[in-house]
């Protein structure tokens, strides 16, 4: 029994050590994500780092509505800088929903490492029952921005 326990210990920590590496390359690309957007565009913030809570979210909301509103408004006469501020709140866009993807898996991940370094023999059935409750709701990943995410590379 205590090498069954031993086994499935050592499985979640490497479980652990890959999502961590992920995680790493997310960081990664989300980094350069916002510095090609920077050179280019120079108004997006710089992601790594922030904490994305509510308000965040509602003043991109807001920020993108602005925008298209704009984009509407001068859409009756055509032109460059139309096209341009469009294809830039577009790409924008899909910087801050990854933004949001990474911050959920970051938040994810850093729940399933504290369960993990938190598993031992003397736990009791409810503790574990708890934390395998917690494994499987995912309660940070937010499914409408996940299916958003999967319709932009479709």
């Amino acid at each position: 029994m205590r090498t069954e326990v031993h086994s499935c210990t050592q499985g979640l920590c490497n479980h652990i050590r890959k999502a961590k590496e992920i995680l790493n390359e997310l960081e990664g690309l989300l980094g350069d994500v916002t510095s090609a957007i920077q050179t280019t565009d120079g108004k997006l913030l710089a992601f790594s780092g922030l904490d994305f809570d509510v308000e965040l979210i509602e003043q991109a909301t807001y920020n993108n509505d602005l925008e298209e509103k704009d984009a509407l408004y001068h859409s009756q006469s055509p032109d460059v800088n139309t096209t341009k501020k469009k294809k830039s709140a577009d790409v924008t866009h899909l910087a801050m929903v990854m933004a949001f993807i990474y911050s959920m898996v970051k938040q994810d991940y850093l729940m399933q490492e504290k369960i993990v370094s938190a598993l031992d023999l003397k736990m009791s059935l409810e503790e574990l029952e708890s934390y395998c409750q917690m494994w499987s709701l995912r309660p940070f990943i937010n499914d409408e921005i996940v299916h958003g995410a999967w319709e932009h590379i479709h």
